[in-house]
């Protein structure tokens, strides 16, 4: 049961690492010569093996769970996701999380005191990569006792530094977690940091960096101001917005005065809700924030690019030696979904045990915050270690297909469901890769959670992100049926694998032929148990129609298997008579040689 006090209070600590003799020295040349990290961590007592790390998105901070000193109720970002009995278990792991170099909340950055000086950095904090931020990460786990990671996890700017640290340290972990992320920003990602950094240097209060303790004291603030309002337009989806906001105008302006109407006119303030809304995001920003920390942080993430190091995402991705989650959410513009399946491609391409999900909550970026109800049941699934039980009647039910399937192949089953058969298949065919692939997300979960590697794809859209003939066998138990364009489904799995193997129901089985005939209606049984009007079978299969689609599509037919569970079906069947007798079909197909 979910604990819903959560993991309580959370202390933060800081650390000064133990750096080498004369500092640490960034990939860009500069040294820092003390370095202090700010982290928080709660959880299970920590050991060797137990500890999750998790990175933090651009503005957030160490505080991922529980109630800071002094709070009533938790404030933790990724509350929901992290305590007794969620996805992030906090009675089996400990966790970890500090804040990026650079920053403002506590981690060495331009506020922190510069040792040459005895004054804020400002504008002398020396440029630094993700690297030099991951490799603090690891100088302050090497200096808690911590040598490996049951799993790192990061969302956003977070899965950036993942994509780092999986890359150049695969012995570091043994899950890896990318969400709502990618190997690098997109051209309008990047367009959008851009015009924010502008709009601050711009601000005459930046002084080049060196405005802390001078002025009004709130630096840059406009600037920062307005950076913050770019950046959160691309955290929500255009229709959060339009369903949020649409073109309503502010009550406090409608109810205004003629005079502080026209100031507003004046000024060039707009009525509408959406300005207050980014107003307001706005200033509680810059009342929590540093210029130059974002100036530095969302530089270091423009630059990042993980295949660059080593010249190529496929050769970085091959350097991962752990199990990969890659999650990317609808209607997010800053990390779309083609760049998580970018990084999912890439892994598959090289071998990697990787499972892709794509999630259709529709807020947009901050779903990964916001809207995690999904995430939480796929992420708890696959940081756990569920062993599934395979059933007797399911052998029964799959036994065609099992003999289909030799020893230690490589199968992918496309339209997996709930991974009954993959799991049958781990444990009666011993197969080197058991991958599926389907839509439903609760069934997905739950294939996850039981240690398969699954692919959030739609049949009908195509399989792209597989590579030609990756796999031995593709199977399409019960799917054929149930897809819009059957022919695209046979071209699919024939690229992806050598062979398929195709099981359907048998609409020209005798009970079906005499139902129809003598009580005028469609049939509904054991083998299609569903009535007409909320079937998932848009098509009626035979095993002759079957046939017929295989020659016209240059598919060679291999073997054959029928079956019936009535004594008239199989002598129907002992006579011959397939298409007659038989209600199921499993069939095992190849191109044509």
């Amino acid at each position: 049961m979910e604990n819903s006090q959560g993991v309580g209070v959370v202390e933060p600590h800081d650390l000064e690492l133990k750096l080498p003799e004369g500092g640490y020295r960034l990939e860009s040349g500069g040294v820092l010569k003390k370095i202090s990290v700010r982290y928080e961590s709660c959880g299970a007592p920590m050991r060797d093996g137990n500890v999750i790390y998790i990175c933090h998105a651009l503005t957030g901070d160490a505080h991922v769970a529980g109630m800071k000193p002094g709070e009533t109720k938790p404030s933790g970002w990724w509350e929901e996701m992290i305590g007794p009995g969620r996805a992030i278990d906090t009675n089996k792991w400990h966790v970890i999380c500090a804040n990026v170099l650079g920053g403002c909340s506590g981690t060495t950055g331009p506020m922190s005191i510069n040792p040459d000086t005895g004054k804020p950095y400002g504008g002398a904090f020396p440029k630094h990569t993700f690297s030099d931020t991951v490799d603090v990460f690891r100088m302050l786990l090497r200096d808690l006792g911590v040598k490996h990671l049951a799993a790192l996890i990061g969302g956003s700017y977070g899965g950036l530094q993942v994509m780092d640290w999986a890359t150049r340290f695969p012995d570091d972990m043994d899950r890896v977690c990318i969400i709502a992320s990618s190997a690098s920003l997109n051209t309008q990602a990047l367009a959008f940091d851009v015009v924010g950094r502008a709009s601050i240097v711009e601000d005459p209060r930046w002084q080049g960096g060196d405005y802390y303790g001078t002025g009004d004291g709130k630096g840059p603030s406009t600037g920062l101001a307005a950076a913050r309002q770019i950046a959160h337009i691309t955290y929500l989806s255009r229709d959060l917005l339009q369903a949020k906001f649409h073109r309503d105008l502010q009550k406090n302006f409608v109810e205004a005065p003629p005079e502080e109407r026209r100031r507003r006119a004046d000024a060039f303030k707009t009525e509408f809700q959406i300005e207050s809304y980014l107003e307001y995001q706005a200033k509680k920003f810059v009342n929590r924030f540093d210029a130059n920390s974002y100036l530095h942080i969302t530089r270091s993430m423009d630059l990042f690019d993980a295949g660059e190091r080593f010249g190529s995402l496929e050769k970085a991705c091959g350097r991962i030696k752990g199990k990969v989650l890659v999650a990317s959410y609808q209607n997010d513009i800053l990390f779309t979904e083609w760049q998580s399946k970018e990084i999912a491609s890439a892994l598959l391409a090289t071998g990697k045990d990787v499972t892709y999900c794509h999630l259709e909550a529709g807020t947009g970026h901050d779903s990964f915050l916001t809207d995690i109800d999904d995430l939480s049941g796929l992420m708890g699934g696959f940081l756990g270690d569920r062993k599934p039980k395979v059933m007797k009647w399911q052998m029964r039910h799959y036994r065609h297909v099992v003999d289909m399937v030799r020893e230690g192949a490589r199968v992918v089953d496309i339209g997996c469901g709930d991974g009954t058969l993959l799991n049958v298949l781990r444990q009666t065919k011993k197969v080197s890769a058991a991958d599926g692939v389907d839509i439903d997300i609760d069934r997905f979960k739950e294939a996850v959670a039981d240690g398969n590697n699954c692919f959030w794809l739609d049949a009908d859209e195509g399989l792209g992100m597989i590579p030609d003939r990756h796999y031995d066998i593709a199977v399409c138990s019960d799917t054929l049926q149930e897809v819009k364009n059957p022919r695209g489904l046979l071209a699919e799995a024939l690229r992806i694998a050598d062979e398929a193997i195709v099981t359907f129901p048998n609409f020209a089985n005798y009970r079906i032929r005499l139902t129809l005939g003598l009580a005028g209606r469609l049939p509904v049984s054991k083998a299609l148990p569903f009535q007409w009007y909320d079937t998932p079978n848009i098509h009626c299969i035979t095993l002759k129609d079957f046939r017929a689609l295989c020659e016209a599509e240059g598919i060679e037919i291999v073997e054959v298997k029928s079956e019936c569970r009535h004594l008239f079906g199989k002598f129907l069947l002992a006579l011959g008579l397939k298409n007659l007798g038989a209600s199921r079909i499993t069939a095992r197909i190849r191109r044509k040689r």
